[in-house]
């Protein structure tokens, strides 16, 4: 089991217990707990829904993620951290902290954010208002609508019990209502998701919708005449995710997928969250008869799955009440007569998603698809959609006649069907799907793609840190690049090789990979910036991530900063290393970045004595990136996309004074403002004016000029 100066980190993923405790005392100041951490993330996600300079569709919009990302906390975290508790209950997670006292401190953070979320809901939901926009969620005394709403219904399903009689199996999810009687219960589901919001006929100019469970609640004693109707409240529960296979069982992993995605439905209650002015006798009896614990029941006067308002933000004619529409750019050295693969021979091209459209990425497939002299094209694939340009180019290329080897990752959390979808489709169409890596994730999102020119074949590359997803590509900040380099090429090869023979290689290059010692290579990197610093010169690194937890890599870095290196750190999410202790980490800034777009790219950078080493990745500082899942981090060579990245994705991230928090050593963030009469920076919306003026007056401006 890894271990950092004397730091045991326990890998709950893999359900190993740690290893004995090591000589040294545990460096409980040094860290920060993982899970306390990613909820501080959600808080500043919530804090642009509570923000009044936010437009407020987004605010609504930042809202529903807020619930989103709690849902997938309690269905993956909380339901790992509540198992491990009950094996190992006074064992110590890196931070110090026991997991039996890791459970109540979570709550109190989850009560407390769900309070803010209710004001800054009722605060949105007054602004839309005021622009003509209505969302009805109390029916106690209003009536206008009755006859609308019950005409608009869904199809309602419902089971009737006796007080005795425990609940039916209920789905994960969805929204239910709770109905008490004198000696019976009954709970009603709307069974789809989009169909908890009704939108309804309204003047001219005006947006109504209505709450189907809400009027569900006050009407109750429509449904079931004849009986007394005690109480009713909405309830949505969070069961279990994870799902748990054996690499060597008689069953394929496939199946074991598959069935364990059926097994979702009827896995333990890990939250039951109410939609109540109070807990009452039904909450309690439904907490109860669901298995939960009592500190799995949420209560509050709140809507439940925000998520179904997603309808809301998107509809028609509400433009002045989002954020500016970014039109995503297509390079213009990519769209010359010349073509894409010769364009991509000439030099290097970096991609940044949302500004520079991933239609780039697709056209890079569909070229390769539809060319005569392409003979063999390799694809890993993590997430993608469920109508997927890039998928159907891989299979269009199979039916032409051109060797198409894909790795489909069936494992990826809550994208397992999908993913075996498009395994069993690239299969008939001719592609070969290469079986899965056992107990290790394939993470890295990397395409080649081999053309016969004149008496070579010449390897061309997508590398990337974000998913083959066109969706998420114009909501997530990702990097892209495109290269034919050579050494390039042929490490990727290798990469490939180890994935579809199983068998070690030969040493890479130039890429960086995990389980074969990315973690090894970084830690290497920052002990050389303080090998440099101590010897007189300048260390600087800049790391940009989601996440920062690996403890090895923190200790690594405590180091380089107490021998005087300059580390700046660009983290979205959890960071478990604390900064500005002197003597410690007083060299370090952490900077977290919350803005319309979800920062998803993974830079690192080191000066390196004025060599300037940068490498993108796939890969956060995480021990499950670098122990449990194949990972790449490729280097950026071309010297005019290297100052690109270092002066403008970074430093002006670094500068950013409007969207950006400073993580302090106590654990708490503050809000970065601009200074007064000083220059206002916002990273997201200098990044789309240099798409949109193709990037003059940067390194990059030459290569937009006309061949």
């Amino acid at each position: 089991m890894p271990t950092a100066g004397g730091v045991h980190w326990l890998d709950l993923r893999a359900g190993r217990a740690p290893a004995a405790a090591s000589a040294k005392p545990p460096l409980v100041s040094r860290l920060f707990n993982r899970d306390l951490s990613w909820l501080n993330f959600n808080e500043r996600v919530l804090n642009e829904a509570a923000d009044p300079s936010v437009p407020p569709l987004e605010r609504l919009r930042f809202a529903a993620i807020v619930s989103s990302n709690l849902d997938e906390f309690f269905m993956v975290r909380v339901a790992e951290i509540s198992r491990f508790a009950r094996l190992y209950p006074s064992r110590k997670l890196p931070d110090g902290i026991t997991m039996s006292r890791l459970l109540p401190q979570i709550r109190e953070r989850v009560l407390q954010q769900k309070a803010r979320q209710a004001k800054a809901l009722e605060d949105i939901l007054q602004n839309l208002a005021e622009h003509r926009i209505h969302i009805y969620a109390d029916f106690t005394r209003f009536t206008k609508f009755d006859r609308l709403i019950q005409a608009r219904l869904p199809p309602i399903k419902y089971v009737l019990r006796r007080s005795s009689e425990p609940p039916p199996i209920l789905s994960s999810g969805r929204i239910h209502i709770f109905v008490r009687f004198s000696r019976e219960y009954a709970i009603l589901t709307i069974p789809a998701r989009e169909d908890r919001i009704l939108r309804l006929s309204a003047a001219k100019g005006e947006r109504v919708y209505a709450l189907a469970d809400r009027w569900l609640c006050a009407r109750a004693g429509r449904f079931f005449p004849g009986r007394e109707v005690i109480e009713t409240f909405p309830f949505k529960i969070i069961r279990e995710a994870d799902i748990r296979y054996r690499p060597d069982d008689e069953d394929s992993i496939e199946e074991q997928i598959a069935m364990g995605v059926e097994r979702r439905d009827k896995a333990k209650v890990v939250r039951v969250e109410v939609d109540a002015p109070s807990y009452s006798e039904g909450t309690l009896f439904l907490a109860s008869s669901l298995g939960t614990p009592s500190n799995g029941l949420y209560r509050f006067p709140l809507p439940l799955d925000l998520r179904t308002l997603a309808g809301v933000y998107s509809a028609d004619g509400a433009a002045h009440l989002r954020y500016p529409h970014v039109a995503p750019r297509t390079p213009v050295f990519l769209k010359r007569r010349r073509g894409l693969f010769a364009s991509i021979r000439k030099h290097d091209t970096l991609l940044h998603h949302p500004y520079d459209s991933f239609d780039s990425v697709v056209e890079f497939l569909g070229e390769a698809a539809r060319d005569p002299h392409v003979t063999r094209i390799y694809h890993v694939m993590y997430r993608t959609s469920r109508h997927s340009p890039v998928m159907e180019a891989l299979t269009a290329a199979a039916r032409r006649g051109k060797k198409v080897t894909a790795y489909v990752e069936i494992k990826a959390r809550f994208d397992e069907l999908n993913n075996l979808r498009w395994a069993q489709e690239l299969r008939r169409a001719g592609v070969r799907v290469v079986r899965p890596m056992g107990r290790f994730k394939v993470h890295s999102k990397v395409t080649q793609i081999f053309r016969r020119e004149g008496n070579e074949e010449i390897s061309y590359l997508h590398l990337g840190t974000g998913n083959y997803h066109p969706g998420t590509a114009r909501q997530y900040t990702d990097l892209g690049l495109l290269t034919a380099d050579k050494t390039l090429g042929e490490d990727i090869a290798k990469y490939f090789q180890l994935l579809t023979r199983r068998a070690p290689t030969a040493a890479f290059q130039e890429i960086l990979v995990s389980p074969n010692g990315l973690q090894k290579r970084v830690v290497e990197l920052i002990a050389e910036e303080a090998r440099i610093q101590k010897s007189g010169g300048r260390g600087h690194i800049i790391g940009k991530m989601n996440s920062l937890v690996d403890p090895k890599i923190i200790e690594a870095l405590y180091q380089a900063s107490a021998a005087g290196v300059k580390i700046d750190l660009i983290v979205r999410g959890i960071c478990c290393l604390r900064p500005g202790i002197k003597g410690l980490s007083e060299n370090i800034q952490v900077t977290s970045i919350v803005d319309r777009f979800l920062e998803h790219s993974r830079v690192f950078y080191f000066r390196a004595a004025g060599s300037e080493k940068m490498y993108l990745s796939s890969a956060d500082w995480m021990p499950r990136n670098f122990y449990a899942r194949y990972e790449i981090a490729f280097p950026v060579k071309d010297p005019d996309l290297k100052r690109c990245v270092r002066d403008i994705i970074l430093n002006v991230s670094l500068a950013d004074n409007v969207k950006a928090w400073n993580l302090k050593a106590d654990g708490t963030y503050d809000k970065v403002f601009p200074p007064r009469g000083g220059k206002t920076v916002r990273s997201q919306s200098v990044f789309e004016s240099l798409a949109a003026i193709e990037y003059r007056g940067t390194v990059l401006e030459k290569r937009f000029r006309p061949s």
